[in-house]
């Protein structure tokens, strides 16, 4: 047995099962805290000593043995369901064309940008889209909206929910009836709701997709503990978001904000002066990142150049998209984009509220999608 097994075997575990706090609290004080000593152990033992019933004992042994022996799969498993993988729509044709066809169901996607750069209106407008039919590029499931930072922004959505009437009136009768709207106030709170709450919600109601807004605003309150105290829950959140996404086919999007950087760095073709929040110990966990920034606003026609350089299950790299708005009230944003493909260049010119991409136009002005994060947020 190698090194890194062994002590997969006999170090402390506990902190990393997803069990009842209570069966955790009672195996920490009787002394069951490895693997080893855990599945060693006769059910008769552990009921005597834990002074749990055979309901709970069974639950521990199952949560251990899953950690210890996690499931085996074969490249064949994997390839087959990498390609099963269906896509939500984002709303806008351009970010769909760039994604592959959309935001990916499986896996973990990250919106970071600046307050204003239209973070939280991505969020509701893949709220409403999730709540479409497959065959307008939805999933026809509900949503698990869960807030870190304000108030749910109930004015935006129901001036959102309008305009989807009007454009889908094949959707749901009711939008907000379809989306579960959760506050937390800490980082304890928010890991012990994606443990415990999420994952019977969704099996409850049929939700299909999960947005966190933000999953920065929960963990900054923590800096003071130390970078090692934070990363622990960060990364048991991390891990129980994939295993959702995994288990129940589920588009999971988490907003994280931006922190400032040392001077003027380059973020995957990006120049500026701020990284997306949280460093390596989320950005290791996430398989996707969508940066937006807010830039000056331009009155003449913008001409400008896209760099896509795709990564996904076949290729590594980054896709960067930067486009402006025309008017001197528009946000002008810029984002990231992490997909599947190869490498191309992209000229782009913007014009009258319109953004024109090789011999493609698509329309942001002020008769379009208002929830279309091209458009005017």
């Amino acid at each position: 047995m190698s090194s890194i097994a062994a002590n997969t075997w006999t170090r402390n575990i506990l902190d990393r099962l997803d069990i009842n706090p209570k069966v955790k609290c009672r195996a920490q004080k009787a002394g069951y805290v490895s693997a080893i000593r855990i599945l060693g152990a006769s059910q008769s033992e552990l009921q005597h000593k834990l002074e749990l019933s055979e309901f709970h004992i069974k639950n521990l042994t199952a949560a251990v043995a899953s950690y210890a022996l996690p499931k085996q799969e074969t490249a064949w498993e994997m390839a087959t369901q990498i390609e099963a993988k269906t896509h939500l729509t984002t709303g806008c044709p351009c970010l769909d064309v760039f994604l592959s066809g959309g935001v990916a169901v499986g896996g973990v996607t990250e919106v970071s940008g600046q307050s204003g750069s239209g973070k939280t209106q991505f969020g509701l407008q893949l709220a409403l889209y999730a709540q479409l039919p497959r065959s307008l590029g939805g999933i026809a499931k509900g949503v698990a909206y869960i807030c870190t930072e304000s108030q749910f922004p109930v004015v935006r959505l129901q001036q959102m929910i309008g305009h989807m009437k009007l454009k889908y009136p094949q959707g749901p009768k009711s939008y907000t009836d379809n989306i579960f709207v959760h506050h937390v106030p800490d980082m304890d709170c928010l890991v012990d709701c994606v443990r415990y709450q999420l994952p019977a919600l969704v099996s409850r109601h049929n939700v299909g997709l999960v947005v966190v807004d933000s999953v920065a605003a929960a963990f900054r309150v923590e800096e003071d503990s130390g970078e090692m105290n934070r990363s622990i829950p960060l990364q048991a959140m991390g891990y129980r978001l994939h295993h959702l996404a995994a288990s129940y086919g589920l588009v999971v999007v988490t907003l994280n904000q931006v922190t400032a950087a040392m001077g003027t760095v380059s973020l995957y073709g990006i120049r500026g002066d701020v990284t997306p929040a949280l460093g390596l110990s989320w950005a290791n966990l996430i398989t996707t990142r969508l940066m937006m920034t807010r830039t000056a606003s331009y009155r003449p026609a913008i001409h400008g150049k896209m760099q896509l350089m795709h990564h996904g299950p076949h290729s590594s790299g980054k896709n960067v998209m930067e486009f402006n708005s025309a008017g001197s009230s528009r946000k002008l944003l810029a984002a990231e984009y992490n997909v599947s493909g190869g490498v191309s260049d992209i000229s782009v010119m913007i014009s009258d509220n319109k953004f024109h991409i090789r011999d493609k136009i698509y329309d942001s002005g002020a008769g379009g999608d208002p929830g279309c994060i091209l458009g005017i947020v």
